[in-house]
């Protein structure tokens, strides 16, 4: 008998660094199967990820956070639609939000890793937003610029709380409007435009209760003003799971969106900055499998 392919893991040394030792020999130590494909600088996990699909490789493995996996993710899918690369999840990153909603265990390497082995696959939504592609959320406005301002030695020190840091110094700057056009719709303003895919967002909040995977739909939240007042009334609305119907949160669904405003404002996606607006959301036209 054969012995067992190796898996290549995409991982990021440099995330968390104060742990990225024993990361690197916790991988290691889950089978002799995994060959490590370590990064150096940002755009490195896509290009690998891009090699790696290229040559058929039956599984890559993105080992890392949100912003690692959105890398593979792009890698793979500049595959295009023939590629037979399934993707797999090792979540060990500041933010793990795509993995928990897929219902993975998170920061339980060799429970995740089990299910790599285990081989069984879904395959979900994959969307491009211009030339870029993601798969749990994406994000106009104040929610970009956040995650512009958030360092990374802030998030090495503060993890997930850095963005509530940034957020806090964040809301008291102007923020341009942005105006959201979907088909069969009239255009709408506002000055924050949440896109998701899966249901939630910035962690265990259900900011998006209706979406899905594989719905072929994107679950739009557009806030028509943002201040602390605002956020106040949005993260109770996602507690209770109800939105208000005073006209200051508009939700929807649709299959592709375009999103514009005046001067440069940010964009991101998956949770890490993809350039700016005008930008054009829509499906891949092609699926992407992960591990599950």
């Amino acid at each position: 008998m054969s012995p067992a392919p190796p898996i290549p893991v995409i991982f990021n040394p440099s995330a968390r660094s104060a742990q990225a030792e024993s990361r690197i020999d916790e991988l290691k130590a889950l089978s002799d199967r995994i060959v490590l494909h370590p990064t150096s600088q940002a755009g490195d996990a896509r290009d690998i990820a891009a090699s790696l699909a290229a040559a058929g490789a039956p599984v890559i493995v993105a080992a890392g956070g949100d912003g690692t996996v959105n890398e593979v993710v792009n890698g793979i899918a500049s595959a295009g639609p023939s590629c037979p690369s399934a993707l797999g999840l090792l979540p060990s990153g500041t933010m793990n939000v795509f993995a928990m909603d897929l219902g993975l265990p998170s920061e339980q390497m060799d429970e995740c890793w089990a299910v790599i082995e285990r081989g069984l696959s879904r395959s979900i939504d994959l969307w491009r937003a211009n030339d870029s592609y993601f798969v749990q959320l994406a994000g106009a406005g104040l929610d970009a610029s956040i995650i512009a301002s958030t360092t990374w030695e802030s998030k090495k020190k503060l993890g997930p709380l850095s963005y509530v840091l940034s957020g806090l110094r964040s809301l008291q700057q102007p923020s341009p409007i942005l105006t959201i056009r979907a088909p069969g719709r009239d255009p709408v303003t506002g000055t924050v435009a949440l896109i998701g895919n899966g249901r939630s967002y910035g962690g265990p909040f259900r900011l998006f209760p209706d979406a899905s995977f594989d719905d072929g739909k994107l679950d739009v939240v557009v806030m028509k003003h943002h201040g602390i007042a605002e956020f106040l009334k949005l993260s109770l609305s996602v507690m209770s799971g109800q939105f208000a119907r005073d006209g200051s949160v508009l939700t929807f669904q649709t299959p592709e969106l375009t999103i514009s405003a005046e001067g440069n404002v940010p964009f991101e996606a998956d949770g890490e900055l993809s350039g700016s607006v005008p930008v054009h959301i829509r499906h891949a036209g092609f699926p992407l499998r992960v591990l599950v």
